[in-house]
């Protein structure tokens, strides 16, 4: 079964669970099989493209480096006497700052940020946007006027990018040299992003849309048992690792 067939509402409440499970526990092969886990079930069990989820997690695998050299560096509670080190003068500085340093403080922040990447980009790339958002309309008893702004929102997120080429397009035909930090693209851009928002307003209210009222829909996202065997399944891992696991 894909991972896409879940219900979003219990995926995310599982998610956010599992990441508050996490920020309690130190544990890095706790945080290293999180991790793992959500790799696999995104290879094997998700309609995701492996390019997508190499893509994000590039600047995850960066942030992880970067707060692992910052615990090795900069963690408090040194194994190692001051007095002892001034002896070994001749060893390099890198060598005697992982000694003198919690090598483990870094190793828990570092893998930590990857079972939260892990958690998010399972998440994210496991899940439509449409469905997520009826999933909140009818499991998590969001406003429609609500939910049907988001979805506005995210549909006119292709047109604004089209639009933004088009400005420095325009940009560019009139001899204006445009540079990747000029507002001038996005000022534009922006002015005829809230004439289609108006649009897009005013074709719902003449389409007889009102939130309040009562209406009929398309689908209507239900929770099933596998939903909540998953998100039971899920949870419970998460507690037995911190119960079994030691480091």
């Amino acid at each position: 079964m894909k991972l896409e067939k879940l219900n979003p509402s219990v995926k995310m409440f599982t998610v956010l669970i599992c990441a508050i499970l996490l920020s309690v526990q130190y544990l890095v092969s706790l945080n290293v099989t999180v991790f793992l886990i959500s790799l696999f079930l995104l290879t094997f069990f998700s309609n995701a493209r492996m390019k997508q989820v190499l893509t994000i997690l590039i600047p995850a695998f960066i942030a992880a480096f970067g707060l692992f050299v910052t615990g090795l560096y900069y963690a408090r509670g040194s194994s190692i006497d001051v007095t002892e080190l001034e002896s070994l003068s001749a060893v390099p500085y890198a060598v005697r700052a992982a000694m003198s340093t919690n090598l483990y403080t870094a190793m828990q922040l570092s893998t930590r940020l990857l079972a939260y990447a892990g958690l998010g980009i399972l998440f994210a790339l496991s899940t439509d946007g449409e469905f997520f958002i009826s999933s909140l309309m009818h499991q998590c008893h969001l406003p429609p006027r609500f939910a049907y702004g988001i979805l506005a929102a995210i549909h006119l997120m292709p047109t604004m990018t089209r639009e933004f080429s088009n400005v420095k397009l325009a940009f560019r035909t009139r001899g204006m040299r445009v540079h990747w930090y000029s507002l001038k693209p996005i000022f534009t851009m922006l002015v005829n992003s809230i004439r289609w928002s108006e649009s897009v307003a005013m074709a719902m209210e003449s389409k007889g849309f009102c939130g309040d009222a009562e209406r009929t829909y398309y689908s209507v996202p239900k929770i099933h048992w596998y939903d909540l065997a998953c998100s039971l399944g899920s949870i419970g891992a998460i507690v037995t690792g911190m119960l079994l696991l030691r480091y």
